[in-house]
């Protein structure tokens, strides 16, 4: 199913700003709950002073926020959101400028199931190629997969295109407001979680050849993921 914004507005505005987003109209409309107060109706994108939001009439922005990064490396960030259906559940969409005006620009395949949620852990040039990757939990509470999506920018629909797993891993406690770990560049790019039960701490990068994962340490709350993003 192709999903096309229901609402899009651009008020004026009186100066330039440089792009910001945010999740806005929090929803009980979708009801998973997987992450506290993490269902929103609207994304708020702000660009050059003038703010445009989106909606869907049949799914709801579920995370804790977006996410800014240039992928195609022309100095304005794209925006990275989770959406959800209420049938097809979880997908990565990529929001960005396109021809002067903020529209959608990409979509990632949906889980195909409601109540299926992905939680971003970190977008890089994980495997060093050139393109950068979105790498996320793909259903942290069930399959706890750790998923790669390599971004490939055009003139027209920008393709995501998965680019390697590692399974055994997670990122979010059920019905928690915050998502643990993240990207850390000790060298290199690479993702911190923790593992299947919640007893390590692991740290994935790509060895040139593919994703491997490493027990770094214990894990004894969200104070030590937060710390091995450091590289101490």
């Amino acid at each position: 199913m192709r999903l096309w914004p229901l609402l899009a507005l651009w008020p004026c505005a009186v100066s330039a700003d440089p792009l910001t987003a945010r999740y806005v109209d929090p929803t009980d409309a979708y009801g998973h709950g997987a992450v506290a107060n993490g269902e929103f109706a609207g994304l708020e994108v702000t660009w050059q002073g003038q703010t445009h939001t989106f909606q869907f009439k049949d799914a709801v922005f579920e995370d804790t926020n977006p996410r800014l990064f240039d992928f195609n490396e022309d100095g304005t960030a794209e925006v990275v959101t989770v959406l959800s259906g209420f049938n097809d559940g979880a997908r990565i969409a990529i929001f960005g400028v396109s021809s002067d005006q903020i529209a959608p620009i990409g979509f990632g395949a949906p889980f195909g199931r409601r109540n299926r949620w992905y939680a971003i852990a970190g977008i890089a040039d994980f495997d060093g190629d050139g393109a950068a990757e979105i790498t996320y939990v793909d259903r942290p509470h069930l399959a706890k997969t750790l998923r790669f999506l390599e971004i490939g920018p055009s003139e027209g629909t920008w393709t995501l295109t998965p680019d390697g797993a590692v399974e055994g891993l997670t990122n979010h406690h059920l019905g928690s407001a915050v998502i643990e770990g993240g990207l850390r560049d000790c060298g290199q790019p690479e993702v911190v979680t923790a593992n299947a039960n919640w007893t390590r701490i692991m740290v994935t990068s790509h060895d040139g050849t593919g994703y491997t994962t490493r027990d770094v340490g214990p894990y004894s709350g969200p104070d030590s993921l937060a710390a091995a993003l450091a590289c101490d």
